[in-house]
């Protein structure tokens, strides 16, 4: 990551950092006592490693990225696939790890680090969005009316609505 990329989103960057504390506390305080939490905490770090890798190569399929570059540095706006249920799944997906991670601990200093490391994340959201408005304009206001940014479920179910649903 470039030097600027770093200092715009620094605080994406701590969020990670914390949500690394939270593994390395994992390591330290193993699995909590409640089953199905930590069956859940599985579940939902299984889904957070689909939403944190498949746009790798999405965009390196779709993106127009030159060869050798950055998957990052897409030229075509991608709206299909992973990005036709969340305009943004590698910021999903650390909130995703995040909760995970609490619930297969289930310890207080865990939970405490989830949420803040989900309130930095959250604040880079929306640079993102306004870095995309600036690249692709009108294209990504458009995207942005059909493809919620955070919401995986809302994003699925309008994906499901709009395959099923045919225009009159």
């Amino acid at each position: 990551m470039r030097d600027w990329q770093l200092k715009k989103y620094w605080a994406s960057g701590t969020g990670t950092v914390l949500i690394l504390a939270e593994i390395a506390l994992w390591v330290v305080y193993g699995s909590g006592d409640i089953g199905w939490l930590t069956i859940l905490g599985v579940v939902l770090w299984c889904l957070g490693v689909v939403f944190a890798w498949v746009p790798i190569f999405q965009f390196k399929r779709q993106g127009g990225v030159a060869k050798g570059d950055s998957y990052v540095r897409t030229t075509v706006l991608v709206d299909t696939g992973i990005y036709a249920i969340v305009r943004h799944p590698q910021f999903v997906s650390w909130p995703m790890f995040s909760v995970a991670v609490a619930l297969i601990v289930q310890r207080w200093p865990v939970s405490v680090l989830a949420g803040v490391s989900i309130v930095l994340i959250s604040l880079d959201f929306r640079k993102a969005d306004a870095s995309n408005i600036g690249k692709f304009g009108d294209s990504y206001r458009e995207y942005m009316e059909r493809v919620p940014g955070w919401n995986p479920v809302l994003g699925l179910w309008r994906w499901v609505r709009r395959k099923t649903v045919r225009p009159r």
